[in-house]
C-alpha cells in the first residue's frame, strides 16, 4: 500500500490520506508498516484514494483475502456473500460486540438446531442458495461462537427482546433447549445478556438486528452491520455508527432489564416451555 501511494499519489501524505479516507492517522502508518491489516471498507477507500488502476485494485485485494484469510476461517464461505464474509472478518478483529436483537437470538448466541430453524424459515430467501444451506448456516454460527471461547474472548453485551424468547422457534424442545443455553452463556464472565420487556414499549433500534463491533485500538471507530434475511451491510459513517452507540447505551441504561432479572425471566418463559 505504501509503495502503491508512492506511485499514484507521491505527493500525498498519511496525514492527507487519514484526512481523505476519514480515518485516524495511526490507522495509515500501521498498515503501511504491515503491523495492522486495515478492514475491507478502509481498504477499499484507501485504494480509491491512491487512484489505483483496475488491475492494480485486483492485485491488492487478492493480497488482502490472502491475508486476512490466514487468521480467520469462515465454515463454508462460498455460501455467504462478500459482505458478510468481511463482516466475519471484522468480527474475529474485534474485542468487543455489542447487539440490538428484536426479531431473533443473537447469532453468537444461537443453538444449531435453533439456527437451523431460522435459516430454513427463510425458505424464500434460500431458494438462489444451494441444497443443504440451512446446516450450512447452522455450522456457520456454530464457529462463530468459538470468538467467545478462545483466549482473550470477544466481549459480547446482548439486548434481546422479550419477544426473541416467548417465539416458539423450531419447537418446544428447540426453543427450551436455546432458552438453557441463554442462561448458560449469561453466566460467563464475557458474556452480559438484557432483555427488554414489553412494557418498554418502542424503543431503539426496531427494525431489525443490529451488531456493533468495537476494536483494541482506540483510534479504530466502531463499526454497525445490520443484518437481513437476504444478507447483510456494514456502515462506518461516524455519525450513523455514533448514533447506534447511543441508541444501545441508552437502551441498556433506561430500558431494558438487568442481567439478573433478564436471566429470571429468561428461566420462567424455560419453565412454562417444559410444563414445570
Amino acid at each position: 500500500m505504501k509503495a502503491l501511494r508512492q506511485r499514484r499519489q507521491p505527493t500525498l501524505i498519511p496525514e492527507r490520506v487519514a484526512e481523505l479516507a476519514r480515518c485516524a492517522r495511526p490507522t495509515v502508518t500501521r498498515m503501511e508498516a504491515g503491523t495492522v491489516l486495515p478492514r475491507i471498507h478502509l481498504f477499499s477507500s484507501l485504494l480509491g484514494v491512491y487512484g489505483v488502476t483496475e488491475e492494480e485494485r485486483a492485485e491488492a485485494l487478492r493480497l488482502w483475502e490472502h491475508a486476512s484469510s490466514d487468521t480467520t476461517t469462515i465454515e463454508h464461505a462460498d455460501h455467504f456473500t462478500p459482505k458478510y464474509q468481511a463482516f466475519r472478518r471484522d468480527e474475529a478483529d474485534a474485542v468487543r460486540e455489542r447487539t440490538m436483537d428484536p426479531v431473533a437470538i443473537p447469532g453468537l448466541l444461537q443453538t444449531a438446531a435453533y439456527a437451523s430453524a431460522v435459516a430454513d424459515g427463510a425458505a424464500l430467501f434460500n431458494k438462489q442458495r444451494p441444497d443443504g444451506w440451512e446446516l450450512r448456516a447452522a455450522v456457520e454460527r456454530q464457529a462463530r461462537q468459538q470468538l467467545l471461547r478462545a483466549p482473550g474472548s470477544l466481549e459480547l453485551h446482548a439486548l434481546i427482546d422479550e419477544a426473541v424468547i416467548r417465539r416458539v422457534v423450531g419447537g418446544r424442545a428447540v426453543m427450551a433447549e436455546q432458552l438453557r443455553y441463554l442462561l448458560s452463556a449469561g453466566s460467563r464472565e464475557n458474556v452480559t445478556i438484557q432483555l427488554v420487556p414489553f412494557g418498554a414499549g418502542a424503543y431503539g433500534a426496531m427494525s431489525g438486528p443490529v451488531i456493533l463491533l468495537g476494536f483494541e485500538d482506540p483510534e479504530d471507530q466502531d463499526l454497525v452491520y445490520l443484518e437481513h434475511a437476504a444478507g447483510g451491510e456494514s456502515l462506518e459513517d461516524e455519525e450513523d455508527v455514533a448514533a447506534f452507540s447511543d441508541t444501545f447505551d441508552q437502551v441498556s441504561r433506561d430500558v431494558a432489564l438487568p442481567p439478573t432479572h433478564s436471566a429470571v425471566l429468561i428461566g420462567n418463559v424455560l419453565s412454562a416451555l417444559e410444563g414445570r
